[in-house]
């Protein structure tokens, strides 16, 4: 299955987007650094939410070498709020390997690329072709939309089959010369073209290729036999206080979802986590609800805060904590710790109500 006019094809995409493409930071660069940590950011992320986010890192880390002698606890700073946070402890992880094995340089191809931790098949293949003009083929999520439609694939979009498919057709699309400038006109287009639910196909430059339109059944592409669905989940987060007007928060496990970062103290249910904390759970006074996703789960989070008791004679004395990982800090100061976004909503509301 091959596109008739392959030129046309390609010259249609790259003269729409030479002439219309969004002026991104990392866009103006050909500094490979700096495009593998835009790519790194943009998996799973909002173009807009990752701009302010990119701009302060590469104003921090400038260089591989800046991001390897970093502390890891600098760069959760920066990272809290972006999601994902095992990206940032891979981008950490090889900057340190690239000092060490490859004078602080990335290699230069997709091969060599794919063998770095935290990079798979598509960052490569992303990296490769625009820093360093490799012919190399990517497929994400709006790629393979993109060709889904294009070709009118009815097959299962999610089998292994079809994505290996893909893979062929994505490589058998882009062109020797300009391949980086290819590839992100395809995410271009897949990112405010050919939408998901609303394509705006009389925008789209290379509508006259796509078998999906021919047939008026765009949005039939791509094909999933079973969607996963969204589990919803109840969590409780609780806003502790103690007699010196200090908040309790707690460190994550390197290995979890929020691998290094603080919150406030949370899990399923209100008892579970004052058992744990020796508080009373009568005493809690619901305060605000927040609600957030991951790709398979919608969580909805109440917060509760509750103030503990004077039970020392000394007022001014901190409760003692058993967990190492348990912290007593003052309002203002939680701004210095790095929250996941949930979290971070709620230390937010806590500094500007002080």
């Amino acid at each position: 299955m091959i596109i008739k006019c392959l030129k046309q094809f390609q010259y249609h995409l790259l003269h729409w987007y030479h002439r219309t493409a969004r002026k991104l930071p990392w866009r103006k660069t050909k500094v490979p650094y700096k495009i593998w940590i835009s790519e790194i950011m943009l998996q799973q992320t909002q173009v807009q939410t990752v701009i302010p986010y990119y701009t302060k890192w590469v104003r921090r880390f400038p260089t591989v070498r800046s991001l390897a002698n970093a502390r890891f606890s600098e760069i959760l700073i920066l990272w809290a709020g972006l999601g994902y946070y095992r990206r940032a402890q891979m981008l950490h992880q090889t900057a340190k390997l690239l000092c060490a094995k490859y004078q602080g340089r990335l290699p230069q191809t997709r091969d060599g690329l794919n063998k770095l931790p935290g990079i798979g098949p598509y960052t490569a293949g992303a990296i490769a072709s625009i820093a360093f003009g490799e012919n190399a083929a990517i497929l994400d999520g709006n790629i393979k939309r993109i060709l889904a439609r294009i070709f009118a694939i009815s097959h299962d979009i999610q089998s292994p089959r079809t994505i290996n498919h893909l893979w062929k057709l994505s490589a058998s699309l882009v062109p020797k010369s300009n391949p980086g400038d290819f590839n992100q006109a395809m995410m271009e287009l897949g990112a405010i073209i050919c939408l998901p639910d609303t394509p705006r196909c009389h925008q789209c430059p290379v509508t006259m290729f796509c078998e999906a339109r021919r047939l008026n059944r765009e949005t039939d592409f791509p094909f999933r036999r079973n969607r996963i669905p969204v589990k919803k989940v109840r969590q409780v987060a609780l806003v502790i206080y103690n007699s010196n007007h200090e908040i309790l928060i707690k460190r994550q496990p390197d290995n979890g979802r929020w691998g290094g970062l603080w919150t406030f103290p949370f899990g399923d249910n209100r008892k579970e986590i004052t058992n744990e904390l020796n508080i009373d759970n009568q005493s809690l006074k619901q305060i605000m609800t927040l609600r957030f996703g991951f790709t398979k789960y919608q969580v909805q989070l109440k917060v509760y805060e509750n103030q503990l008791p004077k039970t020392d004679k000394r007022n001014n004395e901190r409760p003692r904590l058993k967990n190492s990982h348990l912290r007593w800090v003052k309002a203002v100061k939680l701004i210095s710790y790095p929250f996941p976004a949930p979290h971070r909503q709620i230390a937010n509301q806590l500094n500007h109500a002080k």
